[in-house]
C-alpha cells in the first residue's frame, strides 16, 4: 500500500509536471511566439520608415507618426489577439507576463495610453519574474514620457535605479532615459546615459544610428575630438546608407576651423556631389557648401549654394533650413528685409514648431510686414529728400547713371528669361514665369528706385499727402516703371549692330521718362520738405520701436532713435526717444548711457510723463489708481449733484476734485460738466466765454461734437 502511494503521488506530480510544461509549450509556441514575431515586424517597419531630420539632434526613439500608426492599427490588434491566446488558455504557464507586455505594447502603439499604463503596472504588480517587471517599468516609462507626464516618467526612472535593473535589460534601460532626457532637452544627461547605453548594444543599425546622436550631442558640446570619434564609431556599425554620408558630412565639419573650412574640405564636398549614390541628398551637400562659404565670408556664393540646396533633390526635410538661412544673411547681413520676409514666409510653412529657436523665427516673419511699410516710407522719403538738395546738373547726372543702371539690368532680366523660355520649350518643359530669385534682383538694389514695389508705395504715400500734382504724361511715366516692361521695348532684330542701336535708343527715351517722373515727387518747397521729414520721422520712429521690443535689435533700434534726434531740429518724439534709450541702455546693462540719458531727460524734460517714470517705475500703476478714483468720484458728484440741479455745488466740487487728481484722465470731461453748471447758473456771455476756452483746450476731445451742438444752438437764439 505504501509502494502505491509512492507511486501515485510520483504519478500525480508527473502530471501536474507534464501539464505545466504542455501550457509552456503551447503558449510560447502557439500564442507569444507568433504575437511576438508580429510586434518585430511592425516595430521594424516603424524604424525602417522612420523619417530623421539630421539638421536636428536626433531623437533616441525616432517620433511616432501618427497616420503610420492609424495604418497598422489592425495589425496591432491581431497583435493583442495572439498575446491573449497564451494568456486565457494558457493561465499557468510562464509566459502569461510577456503576453501581457506585448498586449501593453500594443496599445501604446495604438495610443490607448491608460490601457497601457494599467498593463504595465498590472505586469509589475503581479508578476515573481524581476526581468519581466523591469522590461514592464521601461515601457510604462516610455509610455508616460510619450504623454509629456515627466514627473510619473520620472518616478519610474528612479525607481528601476533603486531596484538594480537586470543586465538584460540595460540596453533598453539606459536608452529609454536617454529618450527621456533628449525629450526634455537635457542634452548632457542624454549623453551620460548613451554613454551606459551603448556598450550594452548590439553591432547594428539601432547602434550607429545612437552613435551619430552622441556625436551630435558632443558636437553641439564643443567636443569634437569625443564627436569625431563617435562618428568614426559609427562606420563601423553596419549603418544605412543614408547614415553613413551624414557621418562622413559630420565628420567632414567636425574639428578644427582651419581644416574644416579648407579648400580639401570643400574638394571632397564637391566630389560627392558627382558621385550618383548621392543623388538624393544633394541639398544637404549643397548646404554644407554653402556653410562654408558663408564662414568664409563669401555671401554672394553662400547665398547661390543655399539657393542650389533649397531647389536640389532631397529628402525635403533640408528645405526650411537652407530658407532660413538665407532670411537670415538677407535680414542680418545683407539689410535686404523684402528678401528676407519671401525666405522667412517659406521658413515658417516647413520649419518644425518644436525647432529651437522657432519662437524667434516666427516673431520675426510675424512683424516683417509691418516693418517693411514703414522702412519703405522711410527710404522712399529719404530718397526724395537727398535728391531734392541736389544741384539740377547734380540731380540729372546721378538719374541718368541709376537709371540707366536698373533699364540695362531689366533687359538683361527679359532676354534672361527669354532665353529659358526658349530652352524649356525645347526640353518640351513649362518656362519658369519670373523665379523668386528674379523678384528679389527687383526688389533689393542699391537703389531705392530700383525697386519698383517701393515706387508704388511711395506714390501712394505721395498722393495722401499732397494730392494729385500736374504732369499727367509723367504720372503715367511713372507707373509704367512698376511694370516688367512695356511693349516698346526692344524686340530682338537678329543685327548685333541694329540691336545695340535700337536697345541704346529706348534706354535713353526711357531714362527721359523716368527723370520727369521722379523729379515731380520731389519735395521742392519748405512745406512739402516739411511734410516729407514728418513722415520720415514717423516712419523711423516705428521701425526704431519694431527694432527694440520686437525684434530684439539693440544696436540698430539705438542708431535709428539717434538718428531721428540728430536730424530732426526738434522731434516730436524726442523725450519718449530718451526714455527708450534710457530702458535700452538698462537692458544693456550700460549704466553710463543710462544714467545720460536720465540726466537728459530730468532737465529738458522735468515734467513730462518719462522724467516721472524715471523717478518712479510705479508711477504708471499708482496713478492708474487714483484715476480710477477720480473717475468714481466724478460719478458720485454727476448723480449727487448734478442730476440734483446743485450746479453751483457741483462747480465746486469739481474744482475740488481736480486739484486732488491733477494727472487724472478725464479733465475734459470735469471741465465740460463744469461749463455745462456756469450755463445753467451764470449769464450767456460768461457761458460763451467758456465755452470757448474749453475748444482752445480740448480741441481733440470726443465732447467736441456734443459742445459744438449747444453752441450752434445758442447762436440760432441770438436776436
Amino acid at each position: 500500500m505504501r509502494i502505491w502511494g509512492i507511486i501515485l503521488g510520483f504519478g500525480a506530480i508527473l502530471a501536474i509536471s507534464s501539464c505545466k510544461h504542455y501550457h509552456n509549450v503551447t503558449a510560447h509556441y502557439n500564442g507569444y511566439f507568433l504575437a511576438n514575431q508580429k510586434m518585430l515586424e511592425i516595430e521594424k517597419k516603424l524604424f525602417n520608415e522612420r523619417k530623421d531630420n539630421f539638421n536636428r539632434i536626433l531623437f533616441v526613439y525616432p517620433p511616432l507618426d501618427t497616420n503610420q500608426l492609424k495604418s497598422l492599427k489592425a495589425e496591432f490588434d491581431d497583435c493583442i489577439k495572439k498575446a491573449a491566446f497564451a494568456i486565457e488558455r494558457h493561465e499557468q504557464s510562464n509566459w502569461t507576463d510577456d503576453g501581457y507586455i506585448l498586449v501593453g505594447k500594443s496599445r501604446f502603439y495604438n495610443r490607448e495610453y491608460q490601457d497601457a499604463i494599467n498593463t504595465f503596472k498590472y505586469v509589475n504588480g503581479t508578476s515573481k519574474d524581476k526581468i519581466t517587471q523591469q522590461k514592464a517599468l521601461i515601457e510604462l516609462m516610455r509610455t508616460y514620457t510619450e504623454q509629456k507626464e515627466f514627473n510619473d516618467a520620472d518616478m519610474v526612472k528612479n525607481y528601476l535605479r533603486k531596484m538594480e535593473v537586470e543586465k538584460p535589460n540595460l540596453a533598453a534601460y539606459y536608452q529609454m532615459q536617454a529618450h527621456f532626457y533628449r525629450i526634455r532637452k537635457d542634452y548632457e544627461r542624454t549623453n551620460k546615459s548613451l554613454e551606459l547605453a551603448i556598450p550594452e548594444m548590439k553591432k547594428g543599425e539601432q547602434k550607429a544610428r545612437l552613435l551619430f546622436l552622441q556625436g551630435q550631442i558632443y558636437q553641439r558640446q564643443k567636443q569634437n575630438e569625443k564627436a569625431f570619434e563617435s562618428y568614426q564609431a559609427v562606420l563601423k556599425n553596419k549603418p544605412t546608407y543614408e547614415i553613413e554620408l551624414q557621418t562622413q558630412l559630420a565628420m567632414l565639419l567636425t574639428g578644427d576651423s582651419a581644416v574644416v573650412f579648407s579648400d580639401k574640405t570643400e574638394r571632397k564636398l564637391q566630389k560627392m556631389l558627382k558621385d550618383f549614390k548621392n543623388q538624393d541628398f544633394l541639398d544637404e551637400i549643397y548646404y554644407d557648401l554653402a556653410m562654408i562659404e558663408l564662414r568664409r565670408k563669401n555671401l554672394s556664393k553662400s547665398v547661390e549654394l543655399f539657393q542650389k540646396s533649397s531647389q536640389a533633390k532631397g529628402s525635403g526635410g533640408q528645405k526650411p533650413y537652407s530658407y532660413l538661412r538665407l532670411a537670415e544673411i538677407h535680414f542680418d547681413r545683407m539689410r535686404k528685409y523684402e528678401t528676407a520676409k519671401l525666405y522667412y514666409d517659406s521658413t515658417i510653412k516647413q520649419l518644425p514648431k518644436d525647432e529651437e529657436g522657432y519662437e524667434k523665427v516666427a516673431k520675426r516673419h510675424e512683424v516683417l510686414d509691418e516693418f517693411i511699410k514703414y522702412l519703405r516710407v522711410a527710404q522712399f522719403e529719404d530718397s526724395l529728400q537727398r535728391m531734392a538738395k541736389m544741384s539740377e546738373n547734380q540731380l540729372d547726372e546721378y538719374l541718368s547713371t541709376n537709371l540707366s543702371n536698373q533699364i540695362k539690368a531689366e533687359l538683361e532680366r527679359k532676354k534672361a528669361l527669354e532665353k529659358a523660355k526658349k530652352q524649356a520649350e525645347a526640353n518640351n518643359q513649362q518656362p519658369n514665369k519670373g523665379t523668386l530669385q528674379q523678384e528679389r534682383d527687383r526688389q533689393n538694389s542699391e537703389w531705392y528706385f530700383d525697386n519698383l514695389t517701393q515706387v508704388e508705395e511711395g506714390k501712394r504715400e505721395f498722393r495722401t499727402k499732397w494730392g494729385n500734382r500736374p504732369l499727367a504724361d509723367n504720372w503715367r511715366n511713372l507707373s509704367r516703371i512698376s511694370n516688367e516692361l512695356d511693349e516698346n521695348t526692344p524686340k530682338d532684330l537678329g543685327n548685333n549692330k541694329e540691336q545695340a542701336i535700337a536697345e541704346q535708343e529706348y534706354i535713353q527715351k526711357e531714362i527721359a521718362n523716368r527723370k520727369q517722373g521722379i523729379k515731380v515727387l520731389l519735395p521742392k518747397t519748405p512745406e512739402q520738405m516739411e511734410k516729407s521729414l514728418l513722415a520720415w520721422e514717423s516712419a523711423s520712429f516705428n521701425l526704431a520701436k519694431i527694432y527694440h521690443f520686437q525684434l530684439e535689435e539693440w544696436a540698430d533700434a539705438e542708431s535709428t532713435y539717434l538718428d531721428i534726434v540728430k536730424r530732426m531740429s526738434k522731434s516730436q518724439y524726442e523725450a519718449e526717444i530718451y526714455y527708450l534709450l534710457y530702458l535700452l541702455y538698462n537692458q544693456q546693462k550700460n549704466s553710463s548711457k543710462a544714467q545720460e540719458m536720465k540726466t537728459t531727460i530730468l532737465e529738458k524734460y522735468p515734467s513730462s510723463l518719462y522724467a516721472k517714470l524715471i523717478e518712479n517705475p510705479n508711477y504708471l500703476l499708482e496713478n492708474q489708481a487714483k484715476d480710477e478714483a477720480a473717475q468714481k468720484e466724478y460719478a458720485i458728484i454727476y448723480m449727487q449733484m448734478y442730476e440734483q440741479r446743485k450746479f453751483k455745488e457741483t462747480i465746486l466740487a469739481l474744482g475740488e476734485l481736480s486739484k486732488k487728481y491733477p494727472n487724472n484722465t478725464i479733465p475734459d470731461k470735469i471741465e465740460a460738466l463744469r461749463v455745462i453748471c456756469i450755463g445753467k447758473t451764470e449769464e450767456r456771455k460768461k457761458f460763451e466765454e467758456e465755452m470757448e476756452a474749453f475748444f482752445k483746450k480740448y480741441p481733440d476731445s470726443k465732447l467736441m461734437e456734443r459742445f459744438k451742438e449747444m453752441n450752434a444752438a445758442i447762436e440760432e437764439k441770438k436776436p
